[in-house]
């Protein structure tokens, strides 16, 4: 479920459904009489997230204490973000468009800011990286200074 047979976590690439769903239902909200497509864009955002979210957490078992604190943030900023589409589908289905863009454009702005948290992570700390890669030692992941770059080939 996590991805060794790729040799990388598969969380990364199942979140390009929703990021992607939900920024096409916004350049779809920019376009009149494209109400539908939009509504039905964010309708697969969200029916797309479980799968992020069981990837998520089972990525999480393997992250460090440092790591988590910024999965949490993750997680809690995509819960929002979530939420949001949520409000603007709702306010979407019962015909009321421009309360749904409002919501849909903060849930946007909101899983720009998650998905900046996840790229710190997966970047910056390396959650992920390397995990079934084998290298000729070990210690060229760890090392002693946890911010210093880290040099596995």
């Amino acid at each position: 479920m996590r991805g060794p047979w790729l040799g990388h976590p598969l969380h990364p690439l199942a979140v390009t459904v929703p990021i992607e769903a939900w920024l096409c239902s916004a350049v779809f909200d920019l376009v009149p009489g494209q109400e539908e497509p939009a509504r039905r864009l964010v309708a697969t955002g969200l029916a797309a997230v479980p799968v992020a979210v069981v990837l998520g957490l089972a990525d999480y078992a393997d992250l460090d204490r440092r790591q988590r604190r910024v999965g949490v943030a993750h997680a809690a900023a995509n819960a929002v973000a979530t939420t949001l589409f949520a409000v603007s589908y709702l306010a979407r289905r019962e015909g009321r468009l421009t309360r749904g863009k409002l919501p849909g454009a903060a849930g946007l702005a909101v899983a720009s800011a998650a998905g900046a948290l996840g790229g710190h992570l997966s970047y910056a700390q390396g959650a992920g990286a390397y995990r079934w890669q084998e290298l000729a030692d070990p210690a060229e992941l760890a090392g002693a200074d946890p911010a210093a770059p880290r040099d596995p080939a």
